[in-house]
């Protein structure tokens, strides 16, 4: 076991104006506690972390985008991360258990993508409890800079630090 954990931040910004009350949010709220139990059975997550990033760059525990209403261009970023075990447990999550599968093809038409990746992984020191911000900021590196040891995607990842820095395949 090394002495680095994985850690993966996914981030949803709803198309159109924001409601909990909109269809696909309820879905998306719905299979929260399904897709969560799925991923526990897929060797992890070892700890995950949920939030709202505000168009004035303000975070917000999850919870409160129950009373969050927005017009399209004020949309939140509602943020998923969570730390694992290895990219091997977090890709048969992603793309093998149905759950979560499933719920992104039914989702994939409510999220906007304009703004570029919207997922980003990075390695940490086993134990540290990264910070949304934290997280946040890898993503934007992974978006000016394509993938780096510091900010990488799930088809182009790079090993643990304690591994060495290559790419891994």
């Amino acid at each position: 076991m090394g002495t680095y954990q994985l850690i993966h931040l996914n981030v949803v910004r709803p198309l159109g104006a924001f409601s909990i009350e909109r269809e696909e949010a309820k879905y998306f709220f719905s299979q929260l506690p399904t897709i969560f139990a799925d991923a526990r059975e897929a060797e992890g997550p070892r700890w995950h972390n949920h939030g709202i990033r505000l168009a004035d760059g303000n975070y917000l525990d999850l919870p409160k985008i129950f009373q969050l209403r927005t017009e399209a261009d004020e949309n939140p970023h509602i943020m998923t991360m969570a730390g694992w075990e290895s990219a091997k447990a977090l890709h048969r999550f992603s793309y093998r258990m149905r759950s979560h599968a499933d719920g992104m093809k039914q989702l994939r038409h409510w999220v906007d993508r304009s703004e570029g990746a919207t997922m980003v992984m990075f390695w940490a020191e086993r134990g540290k409890r990264v910070a949304l911000e934290e997280a946040w900021d890898r993503l934007q590196k992974l978006r000016s800079d394509g993938p780096t040891p510091e900010a990488f995607s799930l088809q182009q990842r790079f090993d643990a630090p304690d591994a060495g820095c290559s790419q891994a395949a």
